[in-house]
């Protein structure tokens, strides 16, 4: 995908528009039929379509863009279009088209936030580079009282790292302790006392935990991850983060619910159900501190937020994903606006647009903000769109 990626990055036609689709296929969204992202998509293209019909395009421009929307149409109902390698979950798709300039790339995706199609000069490739950022790279430890299996999991899947999983063959025991294996478990000989056998239970686990946390911190070193995630039961969960080294224990991101039975596109599927769960909780924090800060550190609505990206000051953008506001763009200085009124000095031509946000949210990626999604009640507070400031204004 990295290739893909950097070849959308410079692409650019002087002859045709390109478009550019992000489209949610969740699980509900799958379930009905017709899928329901069948649906929403048709819907994208006709209010596209009629908002094109009243603009101004080239003959051969407007036929290429047609044609966009066909080619996406026809990859979107062939269902084996958007299965995962190794059955792993897809919920969102990416597709980047200029047919004039044969262009036709797709990027299958763990989410999407934001159903998005949008026409334009450029494909709009910094929300995959987004998603692929804040997917990182996460170490997945699924253990048990005996065994350790390791996995690595980022956006292009799911890799085992076998060379690092353990199963317990045998056991060290304190001097003066002796203990035999059973199928229930390892425990103390007959007539020991129930003091040994609990101490026998401790020795083992101390040595397992103490196993399993320096593979982890070996694992750091040659397959660096974002973060750790565990899957183990409750009493080898809770004891575990005390194992860590402090620099490892610093990417501990909590637990899922799998073992070593469960297969690895469940295991993916927990994490990124985990993922999800974090990313609510950062979106907590960060309205909190858009609730404390000064109002000459935040901007509030969109035409504040415009203001701030003009100069480059936008830290962290906040985004209703239902929220839609027309506007333009105006060349050469790329300057977004709400009304033509808005052009600023030297302006040489307009691109009026049905929906200026997913704009928004390109040039704030491109400036290199964090951008992040507010859900719930808690949008009201954002009012479409918000932003916490590099510095005052």
């Amino acid at each position: 995908m990295r290739n893909t990626l950097e070849m959308l990055k410079h692409f650019k036609s002087e002859r045709y528009l390109t478009t550019t689709l992000y489209l949610s296929m969740t699980p509900d969204q799958r379930a009905t039929r017709p899928p329901k992202y069948r649906i929403r998509l048709k819907t994208l293209i006709n209010q596209l379509s009629h908002w094109l019909d009243d603009h101004p395009v080239s003959a051969e421009a407007r036929e290429s863009i047609r044609e966009d929307f066909r080619r996406l149409e026809d990859f979107v109902e062939e269902p084996s279009n958007l299965l995962g390698e190794n059955s792993l979950p897809v919920r969102g798709l990416a597709a980047f088209v200029c047919s004039g300039e044969g262009l036709f790339q797709t990027v299958l995706l763990p989410y999407v936030e934001r159903n998005t199609l949008v026409v334009d000069q450029t494909p709009y490739v910094r929300r995959l580079f987004a998603v692929e950022a804040d997917f990182g790279v996460n170490l997945v430890a699924v253990f048990d009282n005996r065994d350790a299996y390791f996995y690595q999991i980022d956006i292009h899947g799911i890799q085992p790292l076998d060379a690092f999983s353990f199963v317990k063959d045998r056991e060290i025991l304190p001097p003066g302790v002796h203990g035999v294996r059973t199928p229930s478990g390892l425990t103390a000989q007959h007539g020991m006392g129930e003091r040994n056998v609990q101490m026998l239970k401790q020795h083992e686990q101390h040595q397992h935990l103490r196993k399993i946390a320096d593979t982890i911190r070996e694992l750091r070193r040659t397959h660096p991850f974002d973060r750790l995630i565990i899957a183990a039961p409750d009493e080898l969960a809770s004891a575990f983060p005390s194992y860590l080294h402090d620099y490892v224990r610093r990417a501990y991101a909590g637990r899922i619910q799998a073992h070593d039975k469960t297969p690895i596109n469940q295991i993916y599927e927990r994490v990124l159900d985990r993922l999800l769960e974090l990313d609510h909780e950062q979106e907590m924090q960060l309205l909190q501190e858009l609730n404390e800060a000064t109002p000459t550190m935040k901007a509030i609505e969109l035409p504040a937020v415009l203001r701030a990206l003009e100069w480059g000051n936008v830290r962290v953008l906040l985004y209703d994903t239902e929220f839609t506001q027309p506007g333009a763009i105006f060349y050469p200085s790329g300057v977004i606006g709400l009304t033509p009124e808005d052009a600023p000095e030297g302006t040489v031509s307009i691109w009026q647009m049905p929906d200026i946000v997913d704009t928004v949210l390109e040039r704030a990626l491109e400036q290199g903000a964090q951008v992040e999604t507010v859900h719930g009640e808690a949008r009201e507070r954002i009012q479409g769109v918000s932003a916490l400031l590099r510095y005052p204004m």
